[in-house]
């Protein structure tokens, strides 16, 4: 695979299914404190160039319906049943590409139509569990997570009864595994040498 056009076009034929997946993926970490060693944050965005990543591996879902997963959680702390339990899922920056029938896929896209350039396309999934992540440098050296970790701002604490939801760029995913089939872009070698330790 050698586009993230060729990696959507994939995707969108998976269809609407759940699905197990599994990643890699390289992020340029933005939500860090100013002043930080590897590059200039202004209002939550990378001035210049990238110079820090977070390299990860990882394993989940895609296409699950999130409302269901969450009342059903509720339903299990409260000791009720799943039809006793409402909720109302709250707002987000995205929206689902559908298929012709109106069936929403696991990529999204920024709601505002002025950021989608920008933004490009995401991959709406639900992380289950890792294989491990590294933090990277520009030039491809491994990073101590102490060294980084000083300078990322707090997570946000998520409700328990929330699961844990990503939305990684397409042009981020190194590789995609789903249905039998492994999805691989150009950048995935020096992705896999961190992993083969």
């Amino acid at each position: 695979m050698v586009s993230e056009l060729e990696m959507l076009g994939f995707i969108k034929s998976n269809g609407t299914e759940c699905r197990f997946v599994g990643l890699v993926t390289k992020t340029p970490v933005v939500k860090m404190r100013v002043n930080n060693p590897w590059h200039v944050i202004k209002d939550g965005k990378v001035v210049g160039t990238c110079n820090l990543f977070k390299v990860a591996k990882s394993h989940g879902l895609v296409n699950p319906n999130y409302n269901t997963s969450v009342r059903r959680r509720i339903a299990e702390k409260l000791g009720v049943t799943l039809g006793e339990v409402e909720y109302e899922n709250g707002k987000c920056w995205y929206e689902h590409l559908k298929t012709a029938e109106g069936k929403p896929l696991p990529i999204v896209q920024h709601k505002d139509e002025t950021k989608r350039d920008e933004t490009g396309f995401s991959l709406q999934y639900f992380p289950l569990g890792y294989s491990g992540s590294y933090y990277v440098n520009g030039a491809g050296e491994t990073v101590p997570d102490a060294d980084v970790e000083k300078w990322l701002h707090a997570k946000s604490e998520r409700p328990d009864y929330k699961p844990a939801v990503q939305a990684p760029k397409l042009r981020n995913i190194l590789s995609l595994k789903a249905s039998g089939i492994v999805i691989e872009m150009p950048e995935l070698e020096e992705a896999q040498a961190l992993f083969a330790d």
